[in-house]
């Protein structure tokens, strides 16, 4: 099964308003579809959904998938995104993608 995975995020102020993403095959370390924008709405469906939600970056001329990006409550009722580095994963964050 792919990965849905995020190269890319636009802000607004401190927060993720959208991404680019596409499904993501860890086995080929290709692209599955083309990646898309999308506001981050989507993710945080995606995400309650089950679907696995991994950032994806390029280091060296290589892709590798980072770490897995989960629902993150603000006040107000707003939901967002984070990145959530566990043991073993490369230690970066939604910060350290593209902007798009």
């Amino acid at each position: 099964m792919s990965t849905l995975a995020i190269d890319g995020v636009r802000w607004t102020n401190d927060r993720v308003t959208n991404v680019r993403w596409g499904d993501f095959d860890p086995g080929t370390n290709n692209w599955t579809s083309p990646t898309t924008i999308v506001e981050v709405a989507q993710v945080v469906d995606a995400i309650k959904s089950g679907r696995e939600v991994r950032t994806l970056f390029t280091l060296g001329g290589r892709t590798f998938l980072g770490p897995k990006v989960t629902a993150l409550p603000y006040t107000a009722g707003h939901i967002g995104i984070e990145a959530r580095v566990q043991e073993g994963q490369i230690e970066k964050s939604l910060e350290d993608l593209p902007s798009v």
